[in-house]
């Protein structure tokens, strides 16, 4: 009888594991590594208490939904000296390398599509994690260069439910400030923009454009017709897995990485 072959632990290193577009580049970053011998071991490792457990565990590389600006994670990652891929956004330094999405850049594409559409007042909802502030930091930027009038900047704490962002497009109400377009930094926030806005019978694009950011493709699906920036994240996720392989074969240094540039779909919300 054959024995099964061994695999190999990757520490998966992640705030929380239940938002999709994560979940997608998980399982698309899981599938990848499966057949050269590696798998993902989830774990609360991202608790810097937990590291002499993730010691123990002897990862062969660890994988990063996020940036690693911790600074007793990021010593104690180093100190496993094993190969360290951040996905989605990156250190300032990313300790070894990185597989990011150019999240700065689409909020100024952002800025700029809304500009190019002749919206002169405009609102940006975000969630405060590491990519969605960069994204608003692009946009407002951009906004204020070319001109706009930003009215409001929402950043909701914590976006993990529709609801989450209709609390957020209320907090926009809110302010009683007269906008005409609204760039949201995710599909949760922009599919809720939508619907609480018809909610109060707001016509979208006639009285507020909605731009979207999507990262798996599902902010089309919620809100039909919005346009939306975005990236794949199952690609992401591959991308990383590569990386990873890669960097255990020898085959890329120290340093490495990969960008993603966000694709715009231009449907009728804007």
């Amino acid at each position: 009888m054959s024995s099964l072959p061994t695999l190999r632990p990757v520490a998966l290193i992640a705030p929380r594991l239940d938002a999709l577009p994560a979940g997608r580049a998980i399982q698309a970053c899981a599938e990848r590594l499966a057949p050269a011998g590696y798998y993902l071991a989830a774990g609360p490792w991202h608790d810097a208490a937990m590291l002499p457990q993730l010691a123990v565990l002897r990862p062969a590389a660890a994988l990063v939904i996020g940036s690693l600006d911790e600074p007793v994670l990021r010593a104690g990652l180093a100190a496993l000296e094993i190969p360290v891929v951040e996905t989605w956004s990156a250190s300032a330094r990313p300790l070894d390398s990185a597989v990011v999405i150019d999240n700065e850049e689409a909020g100024r594409a952002a800025a700029r599509h809304l500009a190019e559409k002749r919206h002169a007042m405009v609102a940006c909802i975000s969630a405060d994690n590491p990519w969605e502030r960069a994204r608003r930091d692009g946009f407002l930027s951009t906004a204020a260069a070319l001109g706009l009038d930003r009215v409001a900047d929402i950043v909701q704490p914590e976006v993990q439910q529709m609801n989450d962002g209709r609390m957020a497009f209320l907090r926009l109400l809110a302010t009683n400030t007269i906008f005409d377009a609204v760039f949201c930094t995710s599909d949760l926030l922009a599919a809720a923009a939508v619907s609480e806005a018809h909610n109060r019978d707001l016509h979208v694009p006639q009285d507020l454009a909605v731009l979207g950011f999507t990262d798996d493709g599902s902010a089309a699906q919620w809100a039909q017709g919005l346009t939306t920036l975005g990236v794949d994240a199952a690609d992401l996720g591959r991308r990383a897995a590569q990386l990873l392989l890669d960097r255990l074969a020898g085959v890329r240094g120290v340093g490495q990485g990969d960008t993603l540039e966000a694709v715009f779909e231009t449907r009728l919300s804007t």
